[in-house]
């Protein structure tokens, strides 16, 4: 069963930065690019850095320790497809993100703002 958890007020997230957010076991690196937000998982999955720390450019994300980039729309490195990130669904309601937890369906390339 799917559940709804708040994580962040939207007008907290700045645009083309990172902010990692720990809520309810999940440590998230959530991003706001355009009209759009992303999450994926805040440790790259190569050695550990804090993808929420990374070089934001245009819709990827550089890994700030050893430079491997990812895909915010779907997680996909530019490099080993065994070192996907795992993507979150996100949305906004009321000017807060949430998180689609336990959701079985695939989630959405990326997420509307508003």
């Amino acid at each position: 069963m799917a559940a709804t958890i708040p994580l962040i007020e939207l007008s907290a997230l700045l645009e083309g930065r990172g902010r990692r957010v720990c809520k309810a076991g999940f440590d998230l690196a959530l991003f706001k690019i355009g009209d759009a937000v992303y999450a994926i998982e805040d440790s790259c999955p190569h050695n550990g850095g804090s993808l929420s720390q990374g070089k934001v450019q245009g819709k990827r994300v550089k890994c700030p320790v050893h430079g491997l980039t990812f895909s915010l729309e779907d997680a996909c490195p530019s490099g080993p497809p065994a070192l996907e990130a795992k993507k979150y669904a996100v949305h906004v309601e009321l000017g807060m993100v949430m998180l689609t937890s336990g959701d079985p369906s695939p989630p959405d390339p990326s997420t509307p703002v508003g």
